[in-house]
């Protein structure tokens, strides 16, 4: 969450919805107490070229990188935080 995965080119994920999974208001979307399910489904959604609502490929980009482990630990992470 807080380091990304550098090796793979994976940012943090708290450089863009916070250390606390907030969120900005109207550009990423707050995480934080969301569902584990809610969120593992929409990365697989935006890895997969599902979800059609990111224009500038940012989190296909990073959902593409990531391995099914690597994105249920994600979001099982986000869950948790307040």
């Amino acid at each position: 969450w807080r380091a990304g995965i550098p090796a793979k080119g994976v940012p943090a994920c708290a450089a863009c919805h916070g250390p606390a999974g907030a969120g900005m208001p109207a550009q990423y979307p707050r995480l934080s107490g969301q569902f584990a399910e809610y969120t593992e489904a929409q990365m697989k959604a935006f890895r997969d070229g599902v979800r059609a609502n990111d224009p500038n490929g940012m989190m296909r980009t990073i959902a593409l990188k990531m391995t099914d482990p690597e994105i249920k630990a994600v979001a099982d992470y986000a869950t948790g935080l307040r």
